[in-house]
């Protein structure tokens, strides 16, 4: 065994440790190369999300420079979270990229409207993938407009050979960066809340505001339906791994975008059903609680132990190890706001605050709390490394 590997399955067990609620020899230490990196390049965000290769330099770059100085152990990947073709070639109307329709120096844009209207419900309620396959794709994507058509037969065979290409070259460079670098990949494979999938991406936010008060039977019902294609979907984005954790960004679920009752009527229990699935496999979920969910602790805290790692935003971080601490994993806590106008200095007191409040027992892995914005200071990050492996010693 060469020294990388070595030094990988040092930190997957430092990782695993932390994730079964033990206490490893160091607090686990998580650290993106997000949108952040390109301001200290001469590189645009047009030129990372276009091209992977540049994106994988770059992230390479910024590696390079930390190493050795600065150890960390999990790895969440460059800064290009989508790569623009694989859209282009369906002529989608989800997504605005850099270069094209916004300035090259600016971020992407989800494009949200109610893709699914009210009288659709039902038909997709009967069979979602019936439904997505022949009505939703049609409305998204220009190029599928005319299903079945020449048009749209060319379109599908771009995307998907678009798909491959992308699959490709990250394979690739995750290969350099667990067997080169030795570091362990956060997470694998992808899954939201179905009240998430049914708000984002197809009534939109005024449509699903709406229809909790106009059609909430129909709400339930399309959760519901929704429970097992999640479940679903996570496992084949991680090709059957159980090791790590799939990732779920929580996107409607925080307080107060809904109230109390309306939170444990139409977001939880899909949630937690799809959560409680994929436990049954062996699966358990990275529950990215992005902003507050300190009033919804005691619910969450009904989950199978170690069904899911707690990530805190700006959840109360007390009353999360309170609550959850010994039968969750708890991640984060670093605040992107402080990542982004702080000092090396606030970071580096927040880091010993945390570590205190969250990791004396174990079952800690340190993080920033959320996404790290593109205006982060790269000092800033580095310093949460600095101070992440002076004081979280066991």
């Amino acid at each position: 065994m060469g020294d990388k590997e070595k030094l990988f399955q040092e930190r997957l067990n430092r990782y695993l440790t932390a994730l079964d609620c033990g206490k490893p020899d160091k607090v686990p230490i998580s650290f993106s190369v997000g949108e952040w990196a390109v301001n200290y390049t001469v590189n645009t965000l047009q030129e990372v999300y276009y091209n992977q290769e540049t994106s994988t330099r770059l992230t390479n770059q910024v590696l390079d420079e930390i190493l050795p100085d600065l150890d960390f152990d999990i790895f969440g990947g460059g800064p290009g979270l989508w790569w623009p073709p694989m859209f282009d070639a369906m002529g989608s109307k989800l997504y605005k990229f850099p270069g094209i329709y916004l300035e090259e120096t600016s971020t992407f844009q989800y494009v949200e409207e109610e893709y699914m209207k009210p009288e659709d419900y039902d038909a997709f309620i009967a069979n979602p993938t019936e439904w997505l396959a022949t009505k939703y794709l049609p409305t998204i994507n220009e190029e599928f407009a005319e299903p079945e058509s020449y048009r749209a037969t060319v379109a599908l065979i771009k995307s998907a050979a678009a798909y491959a290409m992308s699959g490709d070259m990250m394979g690739k460079a995750w290969e350099k960066w667990t067997k080169e670098y030795g570091f362990v990949p956060s997470s694998s494979g992808f899954t939201k809340a179905p009240f998430d999938t049914l708000g984002d991406a197809l009534r939109g936010m005024k449509g699903i505001l709406l229809d909790l008060r106009r059609r909430p039977d129909k709400v339930l019902a399309a959760c519901d339906a929704i429970v097992p294609h999640n479940i679903a979907y996570a496992m084949i984005g991680a090709r059957g791994d159980t090791t790590l954790p799939c990732i779920a960004p929580l996107h409607r679920g925080a307080y107060p975008f809904l109230s109390l009752q309306q939170w444990e009527k139409f977001y939880w229990p899909s949630l937690k059903a799809v959560i409680e699935g994929l436990w049954a496999q062996g699966k358990r979920m990275t529950f990215f609680a992005e902003g507050d969910w300190t009033p919804y602790l005691e619910k969450i805290a009904e989950l199978p132990d170690k069904s899911i790692v707690f990530i805190i935003d700006t959840t109360d971080a007390k009353k999360a190890k309170e609550v959850l601490g010994g039968r969750f994993c708890l991640y984060g806590g670093v605040s992107t706001t402080l990542l982004t106008y702080g000092t090396p200095e606030q970071v580096k007191e927040c880091v010993k605050r945390l570590i205190g409040e969250l990791a004396c027992d174990g079952g800690y892995i340190l993080a920033p709390g959320g996404v790290v914005m593109g205006d982060a200071k790269k000092e800033n990050l580095f310093a949460m490394i600095e101070a992440g492996r002076k004081y979280g010693v066991y």
